[in-house]
């Protein structure tokens, strides 16, 4: 015998003793400092809910970007999983329709002049897999500067 106590020898003051050193509880500066650091993590923009994203994040930076082309009547408005879009006085409108109601998945885009129908109705940003805001606003004033609207 090595002069140690089996399991079973040992006593009841010995086992807390072995379970703490083999799981330390955290240290009170530890929890401390790790939730000021959880508490202003901000969630990332995608994982707002659809709707929530598109009206706190999309129709703002879009709106702004457009003011900074010159265009200052934009009005936008989400309709299910469709962006609907006019300016000019409404004569030139232009939506995007979210397939899956999320910036990831598929989108497609229409526009149209004075009232008209749309002609045809296109893929939108097919080949981008990560979408986030700024890009979405991207491709929709370089979308929107091809029909040479403003």
């Amino acid at each position: 015998m090595s002069g140690e106590p089996t399991p079973a020898q040992e006593t009841a003051v010995e086992k807390p003793a072995r379970v703490e050193a083999a799981n330390p509880a955290p240290k009170e500066t530890d929890t401390a400092q790790a939730s000021p650091k959880a508490a202003a993590k901000k969630p990332a923009k995608e994982e707002k809910p659809f709707e929530q994203l598109i009206a706190e994040d999309v129709i703002p930076a879009t709106i702004a970007a457009f003011q900074k082309r010159g265009v200052t009547d934009l009005q936008l408005r989400l309709e299910g999983k469709t962006l609907i879009g006019s300016f000019a006085g409404g004569k030139k409108q232009f939506s995007v329709l979210f397939a899956e109601g999320s910036l990831n998945g598929p989108k497609f885009f229409r526009c149209a002049i004075e009232g008209s129908p749309a002609s045809t109705i296109e893929s939108f940003m097919i080949d981008e897999r990560r979408v986030d805001v700024p890009l979405f606003v991207f491709y929709l004033l370089q979308r929107l500067y091809a029909q040479q609207w403003y």
